[in-house]
């Protein structure tokens, strides 16, 4: 079974600050930079460690972290030309991330589970209930109601990723996603691979959904 990770970040409130965040941020880049990328460095580099990106930067560093406890030992963690995450050092093994500001989520796949060989990609794709604002914007139609504008919005997201979220491709996963919100799974068939078949899956108040070729 596909193994999925998820860990709560730490509370940036008064018994918990930024600064103390930040410093447990750059423990975790200790710990974590020595077996990712120079792209994967640089990625995690681009938010600021203080103010606001502070929490994208910490969320990004512990989902690598989670996906570094489940690949087996000496994997490093690269980037395709798209973005996504590539491992190293590991054949055949896949991660993809999420990051809802709450928490991180990871999904570590070994060769046994995926039933299709690279190009294709997993994806995954996460919002909290409690800070999700409706994205009506990013579709034909507004969405019935905030469950269903939730839904359709991580099952887009998702097959989006799964695609290396080539902006181009964001119209066709938009419109999948608008038809299918209201199913638990299903199989998106993709004129330029293998179907990918997608799950929506609950961790605390949260959302998640899983896409797998």
């Amino acid at each position: 079974m596909p193994l999925v990770c998820a860990a709560a970040l730490p509370s940036c409130g008064p018994a918990f600050s930024a600064e103390s965040l930040a410093r447990l941020c750059g423990l975790w880049e200790r710990s974590a930079f020595p077996s990712l990328s120079c792209g994967q460095r640089a990625h995690l580099q681009r938010f600021a460690p203080g103010g606001t990106p502070l929490v994208a930067r910490a969320s990004r560093l512990l989902a690598r972290l989670l996906a570094l406890r489940g690949l087996p030992k000496g994997a490093s963690i690269d980037m395709d030309a798209l973005g996504r995450p590539r491992i190293m050092g590991a054949p055949c093994w896949q991660v993809a991330f999420s990051h809802s500001g709450y928490a991180a989520f990871c999904l570590i796949l070994a060769p046994h589970e995926l039933a299709t060989k690279p190009p294709c990609h997993a994806a995954l794709d996460a919002e909290a209930w409690a800070a999700f604002r409706p994205a009506d914007r990013a579709f034909a139609t507004p969405a019935r109601n905030r469950r269903t504008g939730l839904r359709r919005w991580i099952l887009a997201e998702a097959l989006h990723k799964a695609h290396g979220a080539q902006p181009e491709l964001w119209s066709a996963f938009a419109e999948a996603a608008e038809q299918r919100a209201g199913q638990r799974a299903g199989i998106w068939n993709d004129a330029d691979g293998p179907p990918l078949c997608w799950r929506f899956l609950a961790f605390p108040g949260h959302a998640l959904c899983l896409v797998l070729p």
